[in-house]
């Protein structure tokens, strides 16, 4: 696929770089012509007017002359009256290119003689006696142009040949981010047909238990149906983080921006998630002594919150400690969750951040996690111009790092 579209991208560009440079080559080489022609017919009649000045000269008198140009007088019979005395070529060659130009209906055009070609303008006296015809040798304006000509197709097949190399070279540059969105889609796609599967089979498994057992009560069969509710959920909050994210890479996902109080909008996240802590023996402690105010989206930032948080309980162990602190700087605010867990591997740093990626894929699961958690922490923080980061903490676990500007530059509305 990427190969024929490497192909038609160069194939375009050549086409239109074909365009450009005929459009561009063969408006100058007209324009030449045109004016070329245009000095020719000025000189011939010039040429014309003074061969009837000439004749009615006194003789001793010089007479101007322009090289390569000549005229010649008949009669109405066809006999020559009057011809120039610088005629180039002889008396048979003269007969030839007469009889050449009198074989053309027209009163001026081009005549070849010798390989030498004449541009000729006829006049008749005004009593129809007398022919006149003019020749000027226009055999270095044609050279010209035929250089010309060949110069346009000799730089023209140039361009062609290293607009052909170098848009395969673009083309190759222009499709990496398209491979790697592509790939990342098809990823995407595999892992979340495999994530919502997963729920999917479990829902279906633990349904033919309770349908095989239809004789026993509810009660009876209350495990079964406590595995069909926590899958659904699981997959509910699965496809509702799906959804997010579409409408993140479609741009459709807007922020709120509006100022709120980053310190309270912290406590009122992290509350609801200390009986959880608790159930596991986990301390939260919350570090929030300045009151800052922030432009941003404030459930968002409450969604950020709840998702470094609720990881760092599901990876700190039993009697551990959750730390989330709120720094005040003079441009950004800086929001701080540590956790007392095993800590992230340095090769994994990296990838944290990436859609379903998860270090403990089996506590994951597990818990109920799918690896989207962390991508839409970080699609938060660059929505309000800031960044996200992880690292080890002091003595174990993990420390992520949120920064904030206070100000939006941008206000976006839905």
């Amino acid at each position: 696929m990427f190969r024929s579209l490497r192909i038609k991208l160069t194939l375009i560009n050549i086409i239109v770089l074909g365009l450009i440079l005929t459009f561009v080559f063969s408006g100058i080489y007209i324009l030449m012509a045109r004016g070329m022609m245009a000095e020719t017919e000025r000189t011939m009649r010039l040429i014309a007017m003074q061969s009837k000045i000439a004749e009615r000269a006194p003789e001793g008198l010089p007479r101007k002359h322009i090289q390569g140009s000549f005229y010649v007088r008949k009669d109405r019979t066809g006999n020559i009256t009057v011809k120039s005395q610088n005629i180039p070529v002889d008396d048979g060659e003269l007969d030839i290119l007469l009889e050449k130009t009198e074989k053309q209906s027209r009163d001026e055009g081009d005549v070849k003689i010798n390989n030498e070609a004449y541009r000729f303008l006829k006049s008749f006296s005004p009593d129809k006696k007398s022919l006149s015809i003019v020749y000027l040798n226009i055999q270095r304006e044609k050279e010209f142009l035929t250089r010309l000509a060949t110069i346009f197709i000799i730089i023209g097949l140039g361009s062609m040949g290293l607009a052909f190399f170098g848009s395969l070279f673009l083309a190759d540059k222009a499709l990496i981010p398209i491979k790697e969105a592509w790939e990342k889609q098809k990823s995407f796609v595999a892992d979340a047909s495999h994530e919502l599967r997963t729920p999917l089979s479990s829902i279906r498994t633990n349904l033919e238990v309770v349908l095989d057992n239809t004789e026993e009560s509810v009660e009876s069969q209350r495990k079964w149906l406590n595995n069909i509710l926590f899958e659904n959920k699981r997959m509910s909050k699965l496809v509702d983080d799906l959804l997010l994210l579409a409408r993140a890479d479609s741009k459709q996902e807007n922020m709120i921006m509006i100022p709120f109080s980053l310190d309270r909008a912290i406590a009122e996240a992290v509350s609801p998630l200390e009986p959880i802590a608790a159930k596991k023996g986990i301390e939260i402690d919350m570090q929030l002594h300045d009151q800052i105010s922030l432009a941003g989206d404030e459930s968002h930032i409450k969604q950020l919150i709840v998702i470094l948080v609720d990881n760092a309980i599901k990876y700190s162990a039993a009697n551990g400690l959750v730390e989330v602190e709120l720094n005040n700087h003079s441009s950004y605010a800086e929001i701080l969750v540590s956790d007392t867990g095993e800590g992230i591997k340095e090769e994994e740093k990296a990838k944290i951040f990436e859609r379903f990626y998860r270090v403990d894929k089996a506590r994951s699961r597990e818990s109920g996690g799918s690896g989207l958690g962390l991508s839409i922490a970080q699609w938060i923080a660059r929505e309000h111009g800031g960044s996200i980061s992880v690292s080890s903490g002091k003595i174990k676990g993990s420390v992520f790092k949120v920064t904030l500007p206070k100000n939006q530059s941008k206000k976006r509305k839905k």
